[in-house]
């Protein structure tokens, strides 16, 4: 059996920010992190891939440079039942493909020197009083701390008797050739997100991105569903399928990908006792599913946490929700689930709510950067 101080399961970004932070704030604890993830590196990801100005702000508080291709998003347009809200601002977020992405986060964790081992599947964890024991399809190791940051399907939650009930979104997504898709408001570095499925009882949204491609232009077009509850919700497959065909897009034609999301609640538990849940395995918003930045930044919270009871001798981590919470990230993720919880509770009656003046105060409540930014409404 193989001792850590920190053992990570996860090489996402998360599971890579947790590591990278813990370099920055005692470089000599590197060798004493073992950084794991099932799935070989490159792995393919589902995700529309952006990479928000948050997103880049935790990556240079990380020290990492990502000289990545990517496609810049200078306009987003909001489609409402009532109407389109455009948001302008240069280079707001970047879209990356997330293979690379993943790869470059796990390669500058290893070049750090931290352990990193990919391939390698977790088949059981044993918490116990003196430390916690990973048993995988390769060996067995053991750490004082273990930081969960395997995804919204977390093997570890479930081990660990931590339940996800109530709060799992849903996504789907395909992959087109912009020239096969007719889309209106749809130009160059340019995003769309339709708010418009909310009036066909899907309590989420439709989004078309563009996407990094060496050949013609492709784009990733996909729907989320983030129930809260005391409604009737529209079959994910079918919604999908009709508003992919306002575009003369067969969703038979294209290969579909589904993936869970678990929606970040404030007061739902993101910790146990010598175990720490990061990224997708703690949650994201639900109101648009961006879990990049939030993964980016738990990461370096969860870090903080881990150094603190490694010099303290305290492993309990009873404030670690309360550190997210006070974070800037989770008074984001506070206040879009405030805005979610209104739009989607009830589908069929949030058109009555997404005039004018409530969605632009919602979209106040984001944060957008001023500088450079502008808020345009078509009715």
């Amino acid at each position: 059996m193989s001792d850590y101080e920190i053992i990570i399961v996860g090489a996402g970004p998360s599971g890579c920010a947790t590591a990278l932070q813990l370099t920055n704030l005692d470089p000599g604890l590197a060798g004493r992190v073992l950084l794991l993830d099932k799935a070989t590196f490159p792995r393919t990801k589902l995700c529309a891939g952006g990479v928000s100005t948050d997103s880049e702000s935790v990556l240079r508080q990380l020290g990492i440079d990502y000289n990545l291709p990517a496609v810049t998003v200078h306009t987003t347009k909001f489609i409402l039942p009532t109407g389109c809200l455009t948001f302008q601002q240069p280079i707001h977020f970047r879209v990356v493909r997330r293979e690379q992405f993943d790869h470059f986060l796990f390669r500058s964790a290893r070049d750090r020197g931290v352990v990193t081992q990919d391939g390698e599947a977790v088949e059981g964890v044993d918490n116990t009083p003196d430390g916690v024991v990973v048993q995988t399809s390769k060996g067995e190791y053991r750490a004082k701390i273990l930081v969960a940051a395997d995804g919204a399907n977390s093997t570890l939650r479930g081990r660990l008797g931590l339940s996800r009930a109530g709060r799992v979104m849903v996504a789907m997504e395909i992959h087109a050739p912009l020239a096969n898709a007719s889309i209106p408001n749809f130009g160059n570095n340019t995003a769309l997100i339709d708010l418009s499925v909310l009036s066909h009882g899907v309590p989420g949204y439709c989004w078309v991105f563009p996407t990094v491609s060496e050949g013609p232009a492709v784009i990733s077009l996909g729907i989320l569903a983030a129930p809260f509850g005391g409604g009737e919700v529209a079959p994910l497959k079918d919604a999908f399928a009709r508003w992919l065909a306002k575009f003369g897009l067969d969703v038979s034609a294209f290969e579909l990908h589904a993936h869970p999301i678990l929606r970040y609640e404030p007061k739902a538990p993101c910790s146990l006792r010598r175990v720490l849940f990061v990224g997708d395995a703690a949650g994201v918003d639900p109101l648009f599913g961006e879990g990049i930045s939030s993964a980016l930044a738990l990461g370096t919270i969860a870090a903080g946490a881990a150094l603190d009871a490694l010099r303290d001798g305290d492993f309990s981590f009873s404030g670690y929700e309360e550190r997210i919470r006070l974070s800037s990230i989770g008074s984001t993720m506070r206040r879009r689930r405030l805005v979610a919880r209104r739009l989607y509770s009830r589908p069929k009656l949030a058109r009555l709510l997404l005039h004018r003046g409530i969605i632009l105060r919602g979209l106040a409540l984001l944060r957008p950067p001023e500088v450079g930014a502008t808020l345009t409404w078509e009715g």
